[in-house]
């Protein structure tokens, strides 16, 4: 299901019964009015007019992270300048971080290597200082940007929008104080204010305004699911085209521009994640915008088509044809997978997305899905072939492991089960995870004793 808000649940917290403290992604903007149904058809790529210097004019190379909160490493650079942050999200990212842990995110802002960001960025993790949710509140604590303008999109017409329903839902979701709330004001479709002690603007995607000052362009993939129904009503490719000429009509020049998937924690599904590879290659190549779309996106647009008009057998034929187009592309591999699994090809299918994921890791994460449905069907040696696969490509998340020594100790193998838990973290955050290491202690003394009764047999 394309934008799924559900988090990729791994056995570990099955097992443990107990629930992920995940950041869920709510709505941040006032309520929807649908607006006319558009067409179903095939995007054309129309020629733009106009000349100028900024972005979509002039090539640039974007910076693409897994995680918004690995985006930080990018945004710190320019701090010299005094920059505003222009973010195009779902959500603001501006949830706050736990006070026992503000001083250390602080430091990881400030001076956190990429790597670092990545062990400490995200709830799969062992200690999480920085949350991809509080990815902005951290940039803002650590004084990153003198202005935040936030674009939300929205199917609201800007006319229609409510401060006080916008006001209530940022106090709500703890985005905003109530002081600062009380302070917005809304004009044109812009609410502005003020948030940690900054200006703050939260715009309507469709009021996109020149930008005369310094800034840095963050684009996060959840943008694309406040404005997203389906292929018939709103096709991906037609949003992404709309998002692009909205922002080369402003001709702005960031100091920085990053994208982040934002799929690696599920809060974006993966079958969405080429929208971010898509648009930064536009970003490079802005001359595309004036030619005919590149025959993968073609099928690609046809085949998303198909599957909401559920023609399964004409996704798998356009799949086919775009892996034959664009044989290096991992979404296209990726495409195929779905298709091919869908239809219960499951051998081919994995093949292809042992192809996706050789060319773009981050499509491992597919991987802990179907280990899922491994152990589901009782299958625990696919279940333990799958989970090793992931664990190889998302080396950050301990919590593989721990699923993997679960799945050797039921597939008859428990020293390797308790070598496995070995390997496990000896520090897990306390604000996070605190039952993490009682668990694993447990599942030690559970595998141990299976391991005497064999013996003993």
């Amino acid at each position: 299901m394309r934008f799924s808000t559900i988090l990729i649940t791994l056995t570990l917290f099955l097992l443990f019964g107990c629930e992920q403290a995940k950041e869920q992604q709510k709505e941040s903007h006032p309520p929807e009015i649908k607006s006319a149904t558009e067409k179903a058809e095939t995007v054309q790529q129309q020629s733009v007019g106009g000349n100028g210097s900024g972005l979509f004019h002039q090539p640039i190379t974007p910076k693409l992270v897994e995680l918004p909160s690995e985006a930080l490493a990018y945004w710190r650079v320019n701090t010299a300048e005094k920059p505003a942050l222009v973010l195009f999200s779902y959500d603001p990212l501006l949830k706050s971080i736990d006070p026992s842990l503000q001083e250390e995110a602080r430091e990881l802002t400030l001076t956190g290597s990429s790597k670092e960001l990545r062990l400490h960025g995200s709830f799969n993790t062992a200690e999480p200082l920085i949350l991809p949710t509080q990815a902005v509140a951290a940039a803002l604590d650590a004084g990153l940007f003198s202005k935040l303008i936030w674009v939300f999109p929205s199917k609201a017409d800007p006319a229609l929008l409510q401060l006080e329903f916008f006001r209530n839902q940022m106090v709500e979701e703890q985005l905003l104080t109530e002081e600062d709330a009380a302070k917005l004001k809304l004009n044109d479709g812009i609410y502005s204010g003020e948030v940690r002690g900054i200006p703050f603007e939260a715009v309507h995607h469709q009021q996109l305004f020149k930008m005369e000052e310094p800034f840095v362009l963050h684009i996060e993939l959840g943008f694309f699911r406040g404005l997203y129904d389906n292929e018939i009503k709103s096709p991906l490719y037609t949003l992404l085209r709309n998002t692009v000429e909205g922002i080369r009509q402003q001709n702005w020049q960031p100091l920085a521009t990053t994208l982040s998937y934002s799929t690696l924690e599920g809060a974006v599904a993966l079958d969405v994640r080429f929208v971010i590879n898509d648009l930064a290659k536009l970003m490079r190549n802005p001359q595309l915008l004036n030619q005919e779309m590149p025959k993968e996106w073609q099928l690609r647009s046809e085949a998303l088509y198909a599957g909401d008009m559920y023609s399964e057998s004409k996704k798998i034929e356009l799949s086919e044809q775009m892996v034959t187009v664009a044989p290096q592309s991992a979404a296209a591999n990726f495409d195929r997978f779905q298709a091919l699994f869908l239809d219960q090809k499951v051998e081919p299918a994995l093949e292809s997305l042992a192809k996706a994921v050789e060319l773009d890791p981050g499509y491992a994460a597919s991987y802990l899905e179907l280990t899922q449905l491994a152990i589901q069907d009782g299958n625990f040696d696919k279940a333990l072939e799958l989970v090793t696969l992931a664990e190889q490509q998302l080396p950050e998340n301990p919590f593989i492991g721990l699923q993997k020594a679960f799945l050797l100790s039921r597939s008859g193998q428990p020293r390797a089960a308790l070598d496995q838990l070995d390997k496990a973290p000896q520090q897990w955050s306390t604000i996070y995870h605190p039952q993490v290491p009682a668990k694993i202690v447990e599942l030690k003394k559970e595998i141990t004793a299976e391991s005497n009764e064999q013996k003993e047999e």
